[in-house]
């Protein structure tokens, strides 16, 4: 197909019933995730589709607007946790430095966790690339839109939800797979909302802190599986340091696969309940001959499991162990902590890992276990020990970014000077009411549907409905509680 009639098809495709014109020009890929991802045009121009948004009626005056923020999971709290706690302008002059009062201490949230699409970092392995940016796009239109659900099963919606004046991407692999995207969406939409992401702010951080010119810097990097393979973050650090020092710096990355999911209560990679191995029907995570993550017996010293309900095993008549099931949230990061290490010896001898990216939002819950694991592995091994620094360095992204989101409302002269009481959050449960919807007993998507769908399907697959102890485990719940009250006590006081 040649240039000009390849325009022509493209100018002329009909999506959803309504004709899409386009204006031609030199470069077709400026229009092609308007043709490819349905839904951008749907959102604008299809008032018949439950994604349609009407933008000539999106409020001009917007300081009074809550900020949206949006992540795969309960994990952006943190994200959250940081913007709502930072202080480090000045609120009356509005100039760098703290003056003891939180800096959005006059604004108000919307936050939304897509628990029911989670895992996002595992769409990409599972070659849904795709369909994960379509999810984020349907994110984003919540946040912009009025609509959500009181309770899963109502039919019509409700409709006193605040659009917001500007939208935090609490994600990694939202933002390593979706940021581009959904700033083309946002400029085909014309709503004038500004998208911030998180990894360029993590990078930042990390590489302006290493502080010395000396060789042998290495950056690790904890993420999905997606992030991971999007290479977001190694092109970011190398681009950032070539602002501050001159020559080359060792990246490596870790993919967590499993660990978000278990943090935030995912069955197929943690059960409480479970007293014995389940077997792969039913567990997910790492394991021995796993094709991609497998144990490996001659590190079990380096790893130090955890025991117990914790660890699950099964040894044959030797006594040697031939099946294992990580069964608790330490025993992933005891995983991925020493399987970074190893790594970085590997692949950067004489390297020292200066500082360590937390990237991914579940991640910062933990902090101090993946340090005490840091530390373990620095005493039982001399040559860990010559990579791991005694005061290891661990970065979250998310202060960063609330520094970039402040400055950026800043410019734009949006910052509230209301004092506002209360957020909003939400989040996705699958929706009962579609017809074509696999939901098992537990009431999450099967693996196979969850990552068998296609794009431009027009579905609710989900609803988005308040937060509510119904859709999030006791533990998830008691772990924000403990390590985020004020959060907490938001989340729920219209429920109480």
């Amino acid at each position: 197909m040649n240039k000009h009639l390849a325009w022509f098809v493209v100018c002329w495709i009909v999506i959803s019933g309504t004709f899409i014109s386009c204006h031609r020009s030199e470069d077709l890929d400026e229009v092609s995730n308007t043709v490819k991802f349905q839904i951008i045009s749907e959102i604008k121009l299809d008032s018949s589709s439950p994604f349609y948004i009407d933008f000539k009626k999106y409020p001009a005056v917007r300081n009074d607007l809550p900020i949206g923020i949006f992540d795969s999971g309960t994990g952006g709290l943190t994200v959250l946790d940081a913007i709502m706690r930072m202080d480090k302008f000045n609120n009356q002059t509005q100039e760098a430095g703290a003056d003891g009062v939180p800096d959005f201490i006059s604004e108000h949230f919307i936050y939304l966790g897509d628990k029911a699409n989670m895992p996002y970092g595992r769409y990409d392995s599972e070659g849904k690339s795709d369909f994960l940016k379509e999810l984020i796009l349907k994110d984003v239109q919540f946040l912009l839109g009025k609509k959500y659900y009181s309770v899963p099963d109502n039919s019509e919606p409700d409709t006193d939800k605040s659009p917001v004046k500007a939208i935090v991407i609490a994600c990694n692999t939202a933002t390593a797979y979706g940021l581009d995207l959904v700033r083309e969406a946002l400029n085909e939409w014309e709503g004038g909302i500004e998208v911030i992401g998180i990894i360029e702010a993590g990078v930042k951080a990390a590489v302006s802190g290493l502080g010395s010119v000396r060789e042998n810097h290495v950056i690790g990097v904890f993420a999905t599986e997606g992030a991971c393979a999007s290479e977001g973050y190694p092109r970011a650090i190398k681009r950032q340091y070539l602002q501050f020092f001159q020559g080359t710096i060792g990246v490596v990355q870790q993919p967590g696969f499993g660990l978000a999911g278990a943090i935030d209560g995912d069955l197929s990679y943690i059960d409480p309940d479970a007293t014995e191995l389940r077997g792969t029907e039913n567990y997910q995570g790492p394991g021995i001959g796993h094709p991609r993550y497998p144990i490996d017996i001659s590190l079990m010293q380096a790893y130090n499991f955890r025991g117990g309900n914790e660890l699950h095993i099964r040894r044959d008549e030797e006594g040697n162990i031939i099946e294992m099931e990580l069964n608790s949230i330490v025993n992933y990061i005891r995983y991925y902590v020493t399987h970074l290490v190893v790594k970085t010896r590997r692949e950067y001898p004489g390297g020292n890992l200066d500082a360590v990216i937390l990237g991914c939002t579940h991640y910062p819950f933990f902090q101090q276990e993946f340090k005490d694991h840091f530390l373990y592995l620095r005493s039982l091994d001399d040559s860990y020990a010559q990579i791991i620094p005694e005061e290891i360095k661990l970065i979250d992204p998310a202060i960063s970014e609330a520094v970039e989101l402040y400055k950026y409302m800043q410019g734009e002269e949006l910052l509230s000077t209301n004092n506002f009481q209360g957020s909003r959050f939400f989040i996705s449960v699958p929706n009962p009411l579609l017809k074509s919807n696999q939901i098992d007993k537990k009431g999450e998507f099967p693996l196979v549907y969850k990552y068998g769908r296609l794009i431009n399907q027009s579905l609710e697959y989900v609803k988005r409905v308040p937060f509510s102890k119904k859709w999030i485990g006791a533990d998830v719940l008691a772990r924000i509680k403990a390590k985020m009250p004020d959060i907490y006590k938001s989340m729920f006081e219209i429920e109480q």
